[in-house]
């Protein structure tokens, strides 16, 4: 990702949680939303020992996962009962983990993203990007 590229981007704690210990790592996510990438947003784990990974999916899934339990292959997204946090399970090739965050945060940056392109929108953007990249160029 190109910093000068993601209209919204948000950093925020995340725990890992450890259902058979009973613990909870906590470490920091990076959101953002990308306008050339209307339909999804992206988060970077920054995980101990400095490694990050990155999974992307659906913005309306997101928005979907803070009201009502919902999920599609390999991301499932619910706020818990207090509706103070949300849940994600995340599934991939090598295992599966569930990450817990709180929900106001999430909100805002869904927030900010549909300011930059609101929903039901986003098809329109995308055929922009795509009509402005096949301008040519002057020279």
């Amino acid at each position: 990702m190109n910093d000068n590229t993601a209209a919204v981007r948000t950093t925020m704690p995340v725990e890992l949680v450890c259902t058979g210990l009973g613990e909870r790592i906590t470490f920091d996510a990076t959101w953002w939303y990308d306008v050339g990438d209307p339909y999804a947003v992206h988060v970077d784990f920054l995980l101990p020992l400095g490694l990050t990974e990155r999974w992307s999916f659906g913005r309306d899934l997101l928005a979907e996962g803070l009201e009502v339990p919902t999920g599609r292959g390999d991301v499932l997204i619910e706020p818990e009962a207090d509706h103070l946090h949300v849940l994600l399970q995340l599934r991939g090739l090598h295992g599966s983990a569930l990450l817990r965050t709180e929900e106001a945060g999430l909100n805002e940056f869904l927030g900010r993203s549909y300011a930059q392109v609101p929903a039901g929108t986003e098809q329109y953007e995308a055929d922009l990007d795509r009509w402005l990249a096949d301008l040519p160029e002057e020279g």
